[in-house]
């Protein structure tokens, strides 16, 4: 099928004549089930024609046979200064334009999904910042809240394996052509993994990120369309344009530090943690994950990976230790299984740990 849909796109003619494909408009095509999924990738300077150019895809797709449906993602791009001299920038640029890069202008206000909206951020990597934020979000929905989660790790994406979904479930769209969020465990979630395989390596430039970001941000019909009480955005590892887009845009009105005791992942935090405070966003205090192992046979209690780094970050940057999680065999099996452990009543320290938590931030949240 899809050599049908490339031929399709490729009777679509790009300004310098070639077809859509042969142009590189088209990137990360891909089908599943007869949803055909791509990236309508246009210069900076064509912007404006990204509107028609998508109905225009979206019609020639559908007009292939066996395709069900469309999930078509646009964005702008130049192409960076060392490949501009090679074939395929040629054709991805027309000749003579300067096709600056786009970022959105820091005073853009993207669509507020939320009466809340807070970032689980953390300094790097691996130190189970998505399992925190997803069982903060579980434990929130408990309470009656509504709440959302969006899945802002673009290259890494987690929620599907968190939530149980897995990747193979995808997003309904309504008549608007806005996403409807999938469910699970009382919470509503987007993430990119719901619409690329799982196998394939979202091999994105920054603005393709960014763009694919904030239209899963915007373009998602959170609350069926009231919106939520609260949007967890479960923000990529780093201090990147993601994280800086998202503030800047005033998309964030808060956020909390994930890290574990050792000192490595301190110094990443630190960096997290100025980051946020360059762009005015409110600090509500920070999780230590992985913070002991008591021993199941007895009982003691063991700092497998030192002690102290949240204390640290209380002590430099005047941030409250909101909580200590556990290294645990059950939040670890939870997780991988899609079956949160907020949600076993059999857990005990582990649920316990995620409440506190919980009941600590919801009222910063709502003051």
């Amino acid at each position: 099928m899809l050599d049908q849909v490339r031929d399709a796109l490729n009777g679509i003619k790009a300004p310098d004549g070639q077809g859509l494909v042969d142009a590189g408009y088209v990137q990360g095509l891909d089908e599943d089930d007869g949803i055909v999924r791509l990236v309508l990738e246009a210069p900076a300077d064509r912007v404006k024609a990204l509107v028609p150019l998508k109905a225009a895809v979206d019609k020639a797709v559908r007009a292939v046979e066996g395709v069900k449906g469309t999930r078509i993602i646009t964005t702008t791009q130049r192409p960076p200064a060392a490949a501009q001299g090679s074939p395929a920038a040629a054709t991805a640029v027309p000749q003579g334009s300067a096709a600056p890069e786009r970022r959105p202008p820091t005073d853009a206000k993207l669509p507020r999904p939320a009466r809340h909206v807070m970032g689980v951020a953390s300094g790097k990597g691996g130190v189970g910042k998505s399992t925190t934020a997803y069982n903060i979000g579980v434990a929130l929905a408990q309470d009656g809240l509504r709440v959302g989660i969006l899945d802002a790790d673009i290259y890494g994406p987690s929620v599907p394996l968190l939530s149980g979904l897995g990747p193979d479930a995808k997003p309904d769209l309504d008549d608007q052509k806005r996403m409807i969020p999938l469910q699970a465990h009382g919470l509503e979630m987007m993430s990119i993994g719901f619409l690329v395989p799982a196998d394939s390596a979202t091999v994105w430039r920054g603005p393709m990120v960014q763009n694919a970001l904030f239209q899963l941000y915007g373009s998602t019909l959170w609350g069926g369309g009231e919106g939520l009480d609260v949007l967890i955005v479960d923000l990529p590892p780093g201090t990147g344009d993601i994280q800086l887009s998202l503030a800047q845009q005033s998309a964030l009105d808060s956020a909390i530090i994930v890290t574990t005791p050792q000192d490595l992942a301190l110094i990443d935090a630190l960096k997290a943690v100025s980051m946020l405070e360059k762009v005015s966003t409110r600090v509500l205090g920070v999780v230590e994950n992985m913070s002991h192992f008591v021993c199941p046979d007895c009982g003691s209690l063991h700092r497998i990976f030192g002690e102290g780094a949240a204390e640290h970050l209380k002590d430099r940057k005047n941030l409250s230790v909101i909580g200590e999680v556990p290294l645990s065999m059950p939040i670890r099996k939870g997780a991988d299984e899609g079956a949160p452990v907020v949600l076993d009543a059999e857990a005990g320290p582990e649920r316990d740990a995620y409440i506190a938590i919980k009941s600590t931030l919801k009222p910063l949240m709502m003051a």
